[in-house]
């Protein structure tokens, strides 16, 4: 019953793009990210509707526990030879290792693997393909053989995956614009045929959302029911809250804390298509890096998140964008800061 929340881990991660943002490949987690969501109270929190520009409000969480989950290379794990298809895996416990597989097209799970027990899935469960944003979907069909004790199980099952709703997100951290809503209906059948026939169903329905400028989701609810040969066999509801997540596309340059905030000319300018901001922050807080078009318009969303101290890197690939002057602006804390830069195709 646990596999199919775990499965929930490896959720993909998010890119930016204007009315919309995207999920693609570019962001799916690399060896050294760090994923950390505490778990909520339940009460009075649903997903609420599907559909353009809604509100969501989940402004009152309460914190009942936390998790992180650390994302390694497969080689660094007990368990990577069971698993060599893998180039990503995470853990929560240094016990039990999750693989997946990271492409450009696509992100499925390969399984996990623990001193107890070895699940390697024979058909990959896909989690997303890529791009993917507002109104696409797809399913996918995967299965696994594994065995516990001397009792050998076989496993198979569907996820269907949409992305259902997008609009405006409330959390305590603050408000997030243009945040996508993605569906997830996992449904696992384990059975048996020796000893003791058995069938377990397992049912997990998932919506999570994503935010312009962020690695991971930053909210997340989580409906789980099961049965045992055809009789209930109870449930349960999560709710799992990231006010931390970590923001896509950035480097940490330099870990010495600099004197004073600082926002450098963009690299090279004029550019084409793409170009680096520099900026420095010299106390740990929420930083956010934004790109306006000539009239105003917010285009980018390029850092929206808690940093350290520190000197950072990030990238702008404008390819989607027509030539024309645009403007970068930093604000943390009360500094606020804006420069122009020109994209010329």
């Amino acid at each position: 019953m646990k596999r199919i929340v775990i499965t929930l881990i490896f959720m993909i991660t998010a890119s930016q793009a204007f009315a919309q943002i995207t999920l693609t490949s570019s962001i799916n987690p690399i060896p050294g990210d760090v994923e950390s969501w505490a778990i909520c109270d339940t009460t009075n929190i649903s997903p609420g509707t599907s559909g353009s520009n809604q509100t969501w409000s989940y402004t009152s969480l309460i914190t009942q526990d936390s998790t992180t989950e650390h994302y390694v290379a497969p080689a660094s794990t007990p368990f990577a030879a069971q698993f060599p298809g893998s180039n990503i895996a995470s853990t929560a416990d240094d016990f039990t290792f999750n693989y997946g597989t990271s492409s450009s097209v696509n992100f499925t799970v390969n399984g996990s693997g623990s001193s107890s027990l070895i699940l390697r899935y024979t058909d990959p469960q896909m989690l997303f393909q890529f791009p993917f944003t507002y109104g696409n979907n797809f399913s996918d069909n995967f299965a696994a053989n594994y065995t516990i004790g001397t009792t050998s199980i076989s496993e198979t099952g569907t996820s269907t995956v949409s992305c259902d709703a997008w609009g405006t997100i409330n959390l305590p951290a603050g408000s997030f614009s243009n945040a996508l809503r993605i569906k997830e209906v996992i449904v696992t059948k384990d059975s048996s045929t020796g000893g003791t026939p058995f069938l377990s169903i397992g049912t997990a329905t998932s919506y999570s959302w994503y935010v312009p400028g962020r690695k991971f989701r930053v909210f997340g609810i989580v409906y789980t029911s099961f049965t045992y040969n055809g009789l209930p066999f109870g449930g349960s509801k999560y709710v799992n809250y990231n006010n931390n997540s970590s923001t896509i596309g950035i480097r940490n340059i330099s870990g010495i804390t600099p004197g004073n905030y600082m926002l450098s000319q963009n690299y090279p300018n004029p550019f084409n298509p793409s170009t680096k901001v520099r900026f420095a922050v010299p106390k740990a807080g929420l930083v956010k890096l934004t790109v306006f078009d000539a009239i105003g318009r917010e285009v980018e969303t390029l850092v929206n998140g808690k940093l350290t101290s520190g000197s950072y890197e990030v990238d702008w690939n404008a390819g989607r964008y027509s030539s024309g002057i645009y403007f970068y602006k930093l604000q943390s804390g009360e500094f606020v800061e804006t420069k122009k830069m020109i994209l010329n195709k």
